[in-house]
C-alpha cells in the first residue's frame, strides 16, 4: 500500500510570524481551535472539520497554509476558556475518520497532526543539523544531543547485575532516564533491557532483553530514529529539505475505536500476529480460554480468542450434583471475542472506581468525608465492632490486636486501601465469619450486609499500611448506590454501559438474556474448590448454601454472590474483549468517549496518582485512588512488569484477568481468561490452570510489548519517476512563455513507496515559436534529501515533454475589417488574411483568405494557395521543407525550386 511522505516544522520566529499572518484574529469571547495538518510530500489537503464536545459546529472557519502545510483555524463562540474542542482530518490517507479532541487553555488551543498518523502533537522540535548522522537508510543522533530535546539524563557504568547473560561488572551499559521510565543498553553488544526488575531477572527472561537500533563511536551512544520513536514514544521526521525534527504527543481522546492495522500504529504485525502460536500450543496443551485485545492510538489493533469457554461440566443424577468432569471434545463450549468472562477485582475498576470518579467529577461526592458521616453508616465505629469466629485477637484470621478508629476513615482511605479492613471476612462462611455470617439473594436490600460490614473488626490501625482489601470496594459500591438512590448495576447501565453502546457489559448475564454458554465457565464445583471447601452447617444442622455445580454466567466470588446477590462493588461484572478495549479507552481519553464526556482529566490524574503514607516512598508506590499503578522504583506492580512504562496503570482479577492502560504508549491492554476453570490441584486454591504461563498474564502483554517498533527508514533509492504531460502554446510564445507553460513539479516515489513532490527546471533547445512545430523539453529535478541516488538502471533524474507550437486565432466576424496577415478560425480551420478584406467568408480559393494548419508535429501543411515566405517551415508528403524565398503555388520537391527539404 502506498503511503505519503510526512512533513514536520520547525517554529523558526518567521514561521510564527507567517502563521500569525495567515491566522485570523476573533473576538475575545471566543475559543479557537488552531490544527496544523502536514500532508507529507505531496502535500495533500486536510479537509479538516470541527465541531465542540456536545455536537456544536464551529461558527467560523479560517483557512491558510504556510511552508509546512495547512492551517486551520476554527472559532467557537462563549464555548468557554477550558471547551473540549474535536477535530476530523477528511483528507488524512489513513484515518480520514478519526475525530481527536483537544481541551483548550485560556481559550486556545493549537495542535500538530500528520497524515497517517494517529496521534496529535506538540509544536516540533528541530535536531540540530550537525547532529544527525546519516547511516546508509537510516539517521541517527546521540543520547547526549536528546537531552534537551527529550528531558533525558543518562549514566555509564559497568551492569550491576547479570545483563542479558553477562556477568556483573563485565559490561558497559548506558542508562537513560525519562520521566519514570528508565533503559539500559549494553553499548558493545546493542541490547536493552527497559525497566527491568528482578522479577523480570526471574521469570520470562526470553522478553526481556532485545535488540537496539544503535551504535557506540567516539564515547557517544548514537540512536536510530526508528529507536528513539520506540522507546520514547515520540515521532521523528526529516523533512525534503533535509531539516530533522522531533515530535512529542500531546493528549488528545479519540472520539470512537476504529479498527486498524497494527502496523499503522507503529507495531510489527507479525511479531504481534506470532502471539496466537504461543498462546494456541498452550491452550492445545489443556490451557485455560484466552481472549486478549489490544488498542493504541485510539485503534484496536489486535483482538484474539482461543479455547474453550467450557470444557469441564457436572451432572444431575438421580437429583444429585455429580462432581465435573472433562467434557468430550465435541461438547466443549468454544471461546470467541464475543465471549464474556468473570472479571473479578477488575470490577472494582471498571463499575465501582468509574463510578465514584463520576460523582467526584460532578461535586457529589467528598473524598475526605468519613464514611461513618453517610447515612446509613451510622454504626462503622469501634464500639459497634464484633470479633468472632476467625475474626479474634489471636484467631486464625490474623488479627494480632484490638484496632481503633473506624470513626476516622475516610473515603479516601478506603480507595488507597489504607483503612486497615480485613482482606476477605469470607462473610458468606458461616465457619470462619462466626457472628459476621450474612448471604441473601436480595440485591435490593443493603441493610444486612450493611451490619456486617459495620460489625467487621479492624485488621490494621487507619493508615498505618497498605491492606488491600476487598471489603473497601464492598463499602464504596454500596456508597455509589446510597449516593445516587440506584443499584450499582442500574446506575453504570444508565451512566456508562448504556451510552457508551457496550451489550456485553453487565452484572448478572443470565438476568439479561445472556445464554450460559456466551459466557466463560469458571469454579468447576462451585465454590467447594473440588470438595475441599465448605461453609460449614447451619445450627439445624442442614449445610450452609454453597454451589456445587459448575459455575457459568453468575459471579464466582463469594462474597459477591451469597453476601451481596451478584451485584458489588468488588466483583460481579462481566465483560467481553471489544467492550473492554472500550472501557480502557476512555480512561486514556480522559473520561471522553463519543460526544460524552463521563468524568474530568483532573479526576484521571487524581485517581492514577501513586500515593504513599510516607510521602519519602511514593517513588516505589504502587498504590493510587483504586487503581494498581506502576511505580516509578522498586520491583513495581507485578503484572505491570515485563513492558509497561511506569506510567502504566490498571489492575488484575482473581478469576485471571488483566488490564493495562499506558498513557506514554497511549495502548491499553486487556487479558481474560477463565483459569479457574481447572481442577484444583493443590487446594484450596492451587488450580491446573494457574500452571500455564498464559495464566500468569504477563507473557501475553510482554509480547504485546515487543511488538512496538518505530520507523525503520529515513533514506530510500528513487523507485519511479510520475510523466508529465505535453504541452501546447500559441504561435509567438515566447520561450519564457513556453516554460512557464510546462509542469512544475512532478511526483517521485522512493523504494518505500514513499511520494515526493519536486521542483523541474526545464529547458528546451533551439526554441523558435513563431511557427507552428514541436519542441522537445527536458525537466531535471534534485532529490529530496530523504531519497537517494536510484540503483544502476533505475530512472534518471529528468522527466521530457514535447511542448507543442500551434496556430490559434479569434473566430471570423463578417462584420470585422481584417488587413493582410491577419489570422481567423472559421470551419475548424485557421485561415490568414492575403490582402484587406471584410465580409468575405473563408473558403473561397480566389478569395483573400489562405488555408492555415498545422501538421502533426505542430508545423504546417503545404497548401498550393497559402504565401510563404523565406524562412517558413511547411509538411509535404510527410517531409518537411524550410523556404528559401516568397513563393505561392510552387510544390515543394523540386531540387530548383524555392523548398529545400529539412534532414
Amino acid at each position: 500500500m502506498q503511503t505519503v511522505k510526512r512533513l514536520s516544522v520547525i517554529l523558526t520566529a518567521a514561521v510564527v510570524a507567517s502563521l500569525t499572518a495567515a491566522t485570523p484574529s476573533f473576538a475575545s469571547n471566543t475559543t479557537q481551535l488552531v490544527v496544523h495538518f502536514y500532508g507529507g510530500g505531496t502535500q495533500r489537503p486536510g479537509q479538516i472539520t470541527a465541531s465542540a464536545l456536545g455536537g456544536s459546529s464551529a461558527a467560523a472557519k479560517a483557512l491558510a497554509h504556510d511552508s509546512f502545510g495547512e492551517v486551520a483555524t476554527f472559532d467557537f463562540p462563549d464555548a468557554g476558556d477550558d471547551a473540549h474542542l474535536g477535530f476530523t482530518v477528511s483528507g488524512d490517507s489513513v484515518f480520514p475518520n478519526d475525530r481527536r479532541v483537544v481541551r483548550a487553555t485560556s481559550g486556545e488551543a493549537e495542535v500538530w497532526v500528520l497524515d497517517g498518523d494517529a496521534r496529535a502533537y506538540q509544536a516540533p522540535k528541530q535536531i540540530a543539523p550537525t547532529h544527525v548522522v546519516r547511516n546508509d537508510s537510516k539517521a541517527y543522533v546521540a543520547v547526549e544531543d536528546l537531552v534537551g530535546l527529550l528531558g533525558l539524563t543518562y549514566k555509564y557504568a559497568l551492569n550491576t547485575y547479570v545483563f542479558d547473560g553477562h556477568a556483573k561488572n563485565t559490561t558497559n551499559i548506558l542508562t537513560i532516564y525519562r520521566n519514570r521510565d528508565y533503559f539500559e543498553i549494553d553499548v558493545a553488544h546493542n541490547r536493552i533491557g527497559s525497566n527491568v526488575t528482578g522479577n523480570m531477572l526471574n521469570a520470562y527472561t526470553d522478553t526481556v532483553f532485545n535488540d537496539i537500533d544503535g551504535y557506540y563511536a567516539g564515547g557517544r551512544y548514537y540512536l536510530s530514529y526508528g529507536a528513539i520513536e520506540r522507546l520514547f514514544q515520540v515521532r521523528t521526521l526529516i523533512l525534503d529539505d533535509g531539516s530533522s525534527y522531533i515530535l512529542i504527543p500531546q493528549v488528545v481522546a479519540h472520539g470512537s475505536l476504529e479498527t486498524a492495522d497494527p502496523a499503522t500504529v507503529g507495531f510489527d504485525p507479525a511479531k504481534l500476529d506470532a502471539i496466537d502460536a504461543y498462546v494456541q500450543q498452550q491452550v492445545d496443551a489443556g490451557g485455560p480460554a484466552v481472549a486478549f485485545v489490544v488498542t493504541k492510538d485510539g485503534k484496536t489493533v489486535k483482538n484474539s480468542a482461543y479455547g474453550y469457554a467450557k470444557k469441564y461440566g457436572t451432572a444431575v443424577v438421580d437429583g444429585q450434583i455429580q462432581p465435573a468432569v472433562l467434557l468430550p471434545v465435541d461438547e466443549r463450549e468454544p471461546a470467541t471475542t464475543d465471549t464474556l468472562f468473570d472479571l473479578a477485582s477488575n470490577s472494582k475498576m471498571y463499575a465501582t472506581n468509574y463510578a465514584i470518579q463520576r460523582l467526584v467529577s460532578e461535586g457529589r461526592l467528598d473524598l475526605n468525608r468519613t464514611l461513618q458521616s453517610f447515612p446509613g453508616w451510622e454504626n462503622f465505629r469501634d464500639n459497634y465492632t464484633v470479633y468472632t469466629g476467625k475474626w479474634t485477637v489471636g484467631g486464625s484470621g490474623g488479627i494480632t490486636a484490638r484496632r481503633t478508629g473506624k470513626q476516622t476513615i475516610t473515603i479516601l482511605d478506603i480507595l488507597h486501601h489504607n483503612a486497615g479492613l480485613i482482606p476477605d471476612p469470607e462473610y458468606p462462611n458461616l465457619s470462619s465469619a462466626g457472628a459476621l455470617w450474612y448471604q441473601t439473594d436480595n440485591p435490593d436490600d443493603r441493610t444486612g450486609i450493611i451490619d456486617a460490614v459495620c460489625k467487621t473488626p479492624l485488621m490494621y490501625a487507619p493508615r498505618t499500611t497498605f491492606a488491600y482489601s476487598d471489603v473497601d470496594f464492598m463499602i464504596l459500591g454500596l456508597l455509589v448506590e446510597q449516593i445516587t438512590g440506584q443499584r450499582l448495576d442500574e446506575y453504570m447501565q444508565q451512566e456508562f454501559y448504556g451510552p457508551l453502546g457496550l451489550d456485553h457489559t453487565m452484572f448478572r448475564p443470565l438476568d439479561h438474556g445472556i445464554a450460559p454458554e456466551q459466557v466463560a465457565a469458571t469454579e468447576l464445583n462451585g465454590n467447594t474448590r473440588d470438595g475441599h471447601v465448605s461453609f460449614g452447617t447451619l445450627p439445624g444442622g442442614t449445610p450452609v448454601p454453597m454451589r456445587h455445580y459448575t459455575l457459568q454466567g453468575e459471579v464466582h466470588d463469594e462474597k459477591a454472590y451469597y453476601s451481596m446477590a451478584g451485584i458489588a462493588g468488588h466483583a460481579g461484572l462481566f465483560s467481553d474483549t471489544a467492550d473492554m478495549a472500550v472501557l480502557t479507552q476512555l480512561m486514556l481519553n480522559g473520561g471522553i468517549y463519543g460526544d460524552k464526556q463521563y468524568f474530568s482529566q483532573e479526576v484521571v490524574n487524581q485517581f492514577t496518582a501513586p500515593f504513599s503514607l510516607n510521602p519519602a516512598t511514593v517513588d516505589s508506590s504502587t498504590i493510587a485512588l483504586g487503581w494498581r499503578v506502576h511505580s516509578k522504583s522498586a520491583a513495581a506492580y507485578y503484572y505491570f512488569n515485563w513492558g509497561p512504562s511506569r506510567e502504566s496503570y490498571g489492575h488484575q482479577g482473581w478469576t485471571g484477568t488483566l488490564t493495562v492502560i499506558d498513557p506514554l504508549t497511549q495502548m491499553t491492554v486487556t487479558v481474560l481468561t477463565n483459569m479457574r476453570h481447572s481442577p484444583v490441584v493443590s487446594p484450596p486454591n492451587g488450580f491446573a490452570g494457574a500452571s500455564f504461563p498464559v495464566s500468569d498474564l504477563v507473557p501475553i502483554v510482554a509480547r504485546v510489548y515487543n511488538a512496538l517498533n518505530g520507523q525503520s527508514e529515513q533514506f530510500s533509492p528513487l523507485a519511479s519517476v510520475r510523466s508529465v504531460n505535453d504541452v501546447t502554446v500559441p504561435a509567438g510564445s515566447s520561450k519564457a512563455d513556453a516554460l512557464a507553460a510546462l509542469p512544475a513539479t512532478t511526483t517521485i516515489t522512493d523504494k518505500n513507496d514513499v511520494e515526493h513532490v519536486v521542483s523541474l527546471d526545464w529547458s528546451i533547445s533551439d526554441y523558435n515559436g513563431s511557427f507552428p512545430r514541436d519542441y522537445s523539453a527536458t525537466g531535471r529535478f534534485t532529490l529530496p534529501a530523504t531519497v537517494l541516488p536510484p540503483a544502476p538502471g533505475g530512472p534518471g533524474l529528468e522527466v521530457s515533454a514535447t511542448v507543442h507550437v500551434v496556430l490559434t486565432a479569434d473566430p471570423w466576424a463578417a462584420s470585422k475589417a481584417y488587413a493582410a496577415g491577419d489570422l481567423v478560425e472559421y470551419g475548424g480551420t485557421v485561415w490568414q488574411a492575403s490582402w484587406w478584406t471584410q465580409n468575405q467568408v473563408p473558403g473561397d480559393p480566389y478569395g483573400p483568405w489562405q488555408e492555415l494548419r498545422n501538421a502533426p508535429d505542430g508545423t504546417t501543411v503545404w497548401t498550393a494557395s497559402r504565401v510563404f515566405v523565406a524562412g517558413d517551415v511547411a509538411v509535404y508528403q510527410g517531409v518537411r521543407y524550410r523556404a528559401k524565398w516568397w513563393t505561392r503555388n510552387q510544390v515543394p520537391g523540386d531540387a530548383y525550386g524555392p523548398w529545400q527539404p529539412i534532414v
